[in-house]
């Protein structure tokens, strides 16, 4: 796509007015490119983890996009696997994506110890009289509601349960 675009820039550089919105789109073009292929890199799934190195986690928070740290701290926190190699670089970089922005993964994570795991969040779900409207209130809706890091975080609730 970015040759295509190139290739008509090339054929339209004799006229200034089209060469520079041609310059324009393929910058445009460029840009969009670059920014998918980030989200594509940071929404990490459980199997790829493994394979997926610290430079590469880097990277993506490297980008400061929100769309892109949205989704390496959804990674975080749908997968939340504590057990895979890439993990701790992977907490790291959610913690750092949650708190750049203004958005409500910058309190919660402040609030429940997001970032260190969910034994915060668990302490709050055995106390809770209502734990679902504590996980609405915390952000865990959709998705995330059915998350790694809630399901963890009310395991480690009953088991703390008198």
């Amino acid at each position: 796509m970015l040759r295509e675009a190139s290739a008509a820039l090339a054929r339209t550089a004799a006229h200034p007015v089209l060469s520079v919105e041609r310059l324009l789109a393929t910058e445009r073009v460029a840009a969009a490119l670059e920014a998918r292929r980030m989200k594509r890199a940071a929404r990490i799934d459980r199997l790829s983890l493994d394979s997926l190195a610290g430079a590469t986690v880097e990277r993506a928070l490297a980008a400061g996009r929100r769309s892109v740290d949205r989704a390496i701290v959804e990674a975080y926190l749908l997968h939340y696997p504590v057990d895979r190699p890439g993990f701790a670089a992977l907490r790291e970089a959610a913690a750092v994506a949650a708190d750049r922005h203004d958005w409500r993964w910058r309190e919660a994570g402040r609030r429940w110890r997001l970032w260190e795991g969910p034994a915060g969040l668990a302490a709050l779900l055995a106390s809770a009289s209502d734990p679902a409207a504590l996980l609405r209130e915390a952000g865990f809706v959709g998705r995330l509601a059915d998350g790694a890091f809630v399901s963890a975080a009310r395991a480690d609730a009953v088991r703390s349960a008198p």
